[in-house]
């Protein structure tokens, strides 16, 4: 069992540490130089001001140490400097992150409770009419991008109710009901296609299960 768990962990450091050299690789290797960028609008700026912001930023080092010193960053929770507003990326960030983390447990909710039930349902009801209708529409939630889903789900609500859910960001403190009417929808539109792929992988796990000899024999 201890074999098996350090053999897992082993693969799983590799492949965080693999896809952390791809994402870097594509970073440095994207078209465009984040120096003319930056200087794009400050006219023209001679050779040495631009050697000078390379070595600035640790641009002009090998990749490699580059690399490490990236990894450290990560590691350590510094997210670097927005050059666009002048301040610290974490604190553009940390304003911000209450409400993210907020809509990212109400819509693992909303997958849980529309995944689990529905893949129950379907591989019980196997082939018939409403496991065909609701494998049409897990493939749906997996082919449906959830910024597009949530689009038009307010032209959905604007075109037929007539009614527009709130824009400005209201504290449950303040209006609790406004705040999970605010919430309902996004959680709804991220959550849906979390619940296409777990009603899909209950689904195909009930069925295994259902195949067993002592399930059948019993």
């Amino acid at each position: 069992m201890k074999s098996y768990v350090a053999q897992r962990l082993g693969i799983a450091i590799l492949t965080l540490v693999g896809m952390s050299i791809v994402i870097f690789a594509l970073l440095r290797l994207a078209p465009g130089d984040i120096v003319d960028i930056l200087f794009s609008t400050a006219g023209y700026v001679n050779e040495a001001d631009k050697q000078a912001l390379l070595k600035e930023l640790g641009m002009d080092r090998p990749y490699w140490v580059q690399y490490l010193d990236w990894m450290r960053q990560i590691l350590t929770g510094d997210l670097g400097k927005s050059y666009r507003y002048d301040i610290p990326a974490w604190e553009i960030i940390r304003p911000l992150l209450p409400v993210t983390i907020e809509l990212a447990i109400l819509s693992i909710i909303v997958a849980v409770a529309l995944g689990v039930p529905t893949g129950v349902i379907s591989a019980v009801r196997q082939d018939t009419t409403l496991d065909y209708v609701l494998r049409v529409v897990s493939l749906a939630g997996l082919s449906m991008p959830s910024f597009w889903l949530g689009m038009v789900i307010i032209l959905g609500m604007v075109s037929w109710l007539g009614w527009i859910p709130p824009m400005t960001y209201v504290r449950p403190t303040e209006n609790f009901k406004a705040h999970a009417i605010q919430f309902a929808l996004p959680a709804l539109a991220v959550g849906y296609r979390s619940s296409a792929l777990i009603m899909r992988i209950t689904r195909s796990s009930l069925l295994e299960v259902m195949r067993e000899d002592y399930i059948r024999t019993a």
